[in-house]
């Protein structure tokens, strides 16, 4: 039997709950965006790593939200990238920080568009992002 949409409506329904303490509708299901990625890292170094990777047959762009903190200092930034199969473009706006922990570039390695991170100290640095990419 193939599964329809309304199908899985229903089952998504099936798990709701309403919780009368905080006044919230409550699901023990998740809504999986196929297209969305989330991930971290600790890093004490400041060498350049690949934070991410995506096959570049299957997706042409990506955006991606970054926020890192290192003690208290903090820096956020939301990067665009689009390639052609064999060059990337990256912009990188709507920056904010109190001290920059890290700088960003993108290059096509092997059949994967990489989005590559340097960390600016050695002190140990948490880089989380968020990724959505948008089909070839």
């Amino acid at each position: 039997m193939a599964i329809t949409r309304s199908f899985k409506l229903a089952e998504f329904i099936r798990h709701m709950s309403y919780n009368s303490s905080t006044d919230r509708i409550e699901t023990g299901k998740e809504i999986q965006d196929e297209n969305t990625t989330t991930g971290g890292i600790t890093k004490t170094a400041t060498t350049e790593f690949s934070l991410d990777n995506f096959a570049h047959a299957t997706y042409r762009a990506a955006r991606y939200i970054v926020a890192m903190s290192e003690g208290s200092n903090f820096h956020s930034t939301e990067i665009m990238l689009v390639h052609d199969g064999s060059t990337v473009t990256l912009t990188q706006y709507g920056t904010l920080k109190d001290t920059n922990l890290a700088t960003f570039d993108a290059d096509i390695n092997g059949d994967n568009v990489r989005l590559l991170c340097t960390p600016a100290g050695t002190n140990s640095t948490v880089i989380k992002f968020n990724r959505t990419t948008v089909e070839a």
